[in-house]
């Protein structure tokens, strides 16, 4: 970057910022408009941030205040990896705009360095649900604005929804008060592994996520949310 000798990056005292406590190394594969982004609001945040991209001119995205290592090269070499920190990192983010790349270099942090958090970006649905039965976390942003789109034209009044994490699909359903539930424990209402309670919302629409410290008896004015793992 011109004008701009950055460091490597080293860990940095404990912070508190906006909730965050702990300190974290994440290497950003791609500095493209997506992958700018992140690496300067992560900076901000007080993690220590590298960044790998084979066009220079990328890393003129990065704010002027980011502080953190930026590295030119080809993002799926082993060496320019190495030479971003890899093998210290705890979280690895592939946004690179090309979906190939951002497999391969998932694949190698995964494979070849043990890096057990990664994140990647897969513009491809077919290939973002290939990759994630690997245990890699795929981010489809084709699949992410068809389902804004169809739930904004169907959602709403809608009581379910499905998410999309790791290498499978969870269902998440609201269901109302029924006769059934009438005299039973929420700790009742759970009839699998597959099927769990996952919250309710009250009367007055405020979420509360269900954990055995609320464990009482359903009202009339609850809804329950349930989660179902689909596949």
């Amino acid at each position: 970057m011109p004008g701009r000798e950055p460091e490597r990056p080293g860990r940095r005292p404990e912070i508190h910022w906006k909730g965050i406590y702990s300190v974290m190394n994440i290497l950003v594969i791609g500095c493209g408009k997506l992958g700018s982004r992140l690496a300067s609001v992560l900076d901000v945040q007080g993690h220590s941030i590298a960044v790998i991209d084979a066009q220079p001119e990328n890393f003129d995205m990065l704010d002027d205040e980011f502080s953190g290592l930026v590295v030119r090269g080809n993002p799926i070499d082993i060496d320019v990896m190495k030479s971003a920190g890899i093998e210290g990192c705890d979280h690895v983010i592939c946004v690179t705009n090309q979906d190939n790349t951002n497999i391969m270099s998932a694949q190698i942090a995964h494979e070849v360095f043990q890096i057990e958090n990664i994140i990647a970006r897969v513009l491809d649905p077919v290939k973002a649900h290939a990759f994630e039965d690997l245990g890699i976390c795929t981010i489809c942003p084709t699949t992410l604005a068809f389902e804004s789109i169809c739930s904004g034209i169907f959602g709403i009044g809608q009581n379910n929804k499905i998410v999309h994490y790791g290498g499978c699909s969870i269902e998440l359903s609201t269901v109302p008060y029924d006769k059934y539930m009438k005299g039973k424990r929420l700790s009742e209402l759970s009839s699998s592994p597959d099927h769990k309670l996952f919250g309710l919302i009250d009367k007055h629409n405020i979420v509360t996520l269900y954990n055995y410290r609320i464990d009482r008896e359903v009202r009339e004015d609850d809804r329950m949310i349930f989660a179902t793992v689909v596949d």
